[in-house]
Order: structure tokens, then sequence, then C-alpha cells
């Protein structure tokens, strides 16, 4: 079994997960825009606005991997507060450069930090708007 997070985004799907790539550690795997779309699937048209679009990005890490695409010019992805993105670590030093590098230029919701139930936990809401936890694994920890 395999873990995939599909992210939509209002046009700045290969900004995110550019940038994204570069602060968990992962590569870029596949990236098909909606002109490639447009060129493969017969009477399909494609707005010029949404041509240079994402239709499909692949991020892949050493755990798991990411996705997205950007809405077309007439739909609105909206970014909801009903879900969190949980990223659980084994090494205290990478878990902390992550934490760190989501939250430039975003929101730290709770500061990192060892709690009760772990070594590291914090959560940040990254420039895009996407909400994560971040973690240190809870299994056998004894605060």
């Amino acid at each position: 079994m395999k873990l995939k997070v599909h992210l939509i985004f209002n046009g700045n799907c290969e900004e995110a997960l550019l940038f994204y790539k570069e602060a968990l550690g992962g590569e870029l795997a596949f990236l098909f825009r909606k002109k490639d779309e447009e060129a493969r699937i017969e009477g399909l048209t494609v707005a010029d606005v949404d041509k240079e679009k994402i239709s499909h990005m692949v991020i892949k890490t050493e755990f798991f991997e990411l996705t997205g695409n950007d809405v077309d010019h007439d739909q609105k992805a909206i970014i909801g507060n009903n879900n969190k993105l949980i990223l659980v670590f084994y090494n205290l030093d990478r878990c902390r450069k992550v934490f760190d590098a989501l939250a430039k230029e975003g929101t730290i919701t709770v500061p990192f930090e060892k709690n009760f139930f772990s070594e590291g936990f914090g959560e940040v809401t990254d420039k895009y708007g996407i909400p994560w936890i971040i973690m240190m694994t809870d299994e056998g920890y004894q605060g």
C-alpha cells in the first residue's frame, strides 16, 4: 500500500510542488501541462489562459508522493480547514529542518517543541495555505 497526497491549486501548482520538493528533499517525477492534455485527447480544447497550467505533477519523496494540479480559469480551488498533512520522522534534525522550511513565509500555529507524546511536534500553515503537522514518531516515546 502506498499513500499519495493530491493537492489542487489556483494556478500555482508548479511553484508549490517545486517548493515542497526542496523542503521535503524529493524529486520531480512527472509534469504534464494542460496543453499536453489537449494534444493527446482528441476533441479537447484548452483555453489559452490555461495551457501552461498543470494538469498533473508528481513529487516523490523517500516515504510518500505529493501530486497536484491547477483548476481551470473558470473554477476556484477553495483552501479549507478540513485537512492537515502529517509527516512523522525518526530523525529529530531532519524533522526540525522540514518544519523550518515549511514555516518560511508561512504561519506557525504550534511552535516546534518537545511535548508529552513526542520528542518534537509542531504545526504550520505554509505559504500556500496548506496546514501541516510535523512530528517525531510517538512509537515507544516516554516523555
